[in-house]
């Protein structure tokens, strides 16, 4: 993270950070220089309007992300240029609206990417970060908990199955996490049979679609809380599934799919299923 002047947002330092700038390059050609020049001039209007002063810049992997303080607490600001970012705002405010996000103060759509505009979770420690022999898995797995049996928050959205079965059949995937590579066609292949099978029964809800540790933040007031949502429909399932996936560290742990599935109401079987999914899918 990079520690900014209080002054405001005229800071040479207060620029979108260069590992998001490289990412979105790769990931948005045809939308990265528009969304890159715009993005402080985007970020200096916010703040004017919020009365706020930017304290800390995140090196996020495909969005600016800056923390600020207001006469009302602290609040962050988060741009990306992603087709999908209304989406994801409409996911975040569903997940807010019930407990299991920070409240969202505004959602702005500009010519160049969209804008979240969110109340800062404190300390916001993520969960690879936090000591793990004091860990409640309760609270832990609330938010997740207040998913279950939610509706999709628009009719819209696409389908997390859809979005699973494009990153399987893609040979050529280029949307991985750091020392990863595509999974074998063989892999995938088994993957995508078990995607169709939970396609049978799959009833379309309310889901993060991104339940890893660095999504999760602590909050002193609050408890958990997710952040940065995937702009699909899913499962509760499938969120349980992510979450107990990286938590063992990208392996399937029966004691931690059990307790977790235990605390959240879920089918062990099913998100045994969805890890699989994961794995293949490079998630």
């Amino acid at each position: 993270m990079t520690e900014v002047d209080a002054d405001g947002p005229t800071d040479s330092r207060l620029r979108v950070p260069d590992r998001v700038i490289d990412g979105v390059r790769l990931r948005w050609p045809d939308r990265a220089e528009g969304w890159i020049a715009a993005a402080a001039a985007e970020l200096r209007e916010l703040c004017a309007a919020n009365g706020a002063k930017p304290r800390t810049v995140f090196a996020a992997r495909y969005g600016y992300v800056v923390a600020a303080e207001t006469p009302t607490g602290g609040i962050v600001f988060r741009s990306t240029p992603d087709p999908d970012g209304p989406l994801q705002g409409k996911v975040a405010s569903a997940l807010a609206d019930i407990g299991a996000g920070p409240r969202v103060r505004a959602l702005i759509t500009t010519a160049t990417g969209t804008w979240t505009v969110m109340d800062e979770a404190r300390p916001g420690t993520p969960l690879p970060h936090a000591d793990r022999s004091s860990l409640d898995p309760v609270a832990l797995l609330a938010p997740i908990r207040r998913i279950v049996d939610q509706p999709a928050p628009a009719p819209e959205l696409p389908s997390l199955i859809d979005w699973l079965r494009d990153r399987l059949e893609n040979d050529d995937l280029a949307d991985l996490a750091p020392n990863t590579t595509v999974a074998p066609a063989e892999q995938r292949e088994q993957a995508l049979s078990i995607l169709d099978q939970l396609a049978l029964d799959h009833v379309p809800g309310l889901c993060h679609g991104d339940a890893s540790g660095w999504n999760l933040l602590a909050d002193d007031t609050h408890g958990w809380l997710l952040i940065d949502p995937r702009g699909v429909s899913g499962e509760a399932a499938y969120d349980v599934a992510v979450l107990a996936f990286k938590f063992a560290g990208n392996r399937t742990d029966r004691a931690i799919v059990d307790l977790a599935c235990h605390l959240t109401g879920q089918d062990p079987e099913r998100v045994n299923a969805w890890i699989s999914i994961a794995g293949a899918a490079r998630i």
